[in-house]
């Protein structure tokens, strides 16, 4: 009865949907099968945000046991204040996969371009503004990383 009943109900009762490509393992050219880690670019810059920008990609990281590249786009800054933004990565992020680069340049731009070059799923990056006509405006960076970029982008606020 069951091997009647498999052909001919199946064709009416299973149906190919849309696949998911997170949910799925991709095939390599030998046909094992591996999985493809989510990775998040936590966008800093060496004010006290930094802490709330890492803590928050800290938070994604774990959820979908992500790896986290750090980028840190170099103004002018001494070469203290990047090595003291380092150690506070290595503090927040001690338990996830993560590496820190560092770029000079334009920073919407670069931000941008190194999401590409890792192929992140999301940018975490902070938005400064303390007084009042401030916070109408998200921040020149985070509102040009906002309007160019298309990878979602999740800003983070001090509150």
């Amino acid at each position: 009865m069951g091997a009647w009943a498999i052909p001919t109900f199946a064709p009416k009762l299973l149906r190919k949907g849309e696949v998911d490509p997170t949910k799925v393992a991709l095939a390599e050219p030998s046909g094992s099968y591996i999985a493809r880690r989510i990775v998040l670019l936590a966008a800093v810059d060496t004010s006290p945000l930094a802490v709330d920008v890492l803590l928050k990609v800290a938070e994604l990281a774990r959820r979908c046991d992500g790896e986290v590249v750090v980028l840190h786009v170099m103004q002018s800054e001494n070469a203290e204040s990047i090595a003291q933004l380092q150690q506070q990565t290595q503090q927040l992020l001690a338990d996830i996969r993560y590496r820190f680069v560092t770029v000079a340049g334009v920073v919407s731009e670069e931000i941008i371009s190194v999401a590409q070059q890792y192929g992140v799923a999301e940018i975490v990056m902070g938005k400064r503004g303390d007084r009042l006509w401030e916070n109408v405006l998200v921040g020149s960076v985070s509102q040009a990383v906002l309007e160019k970029s298309l990878i979602p982008v999740v800003v983070v606020e001090k509150v």
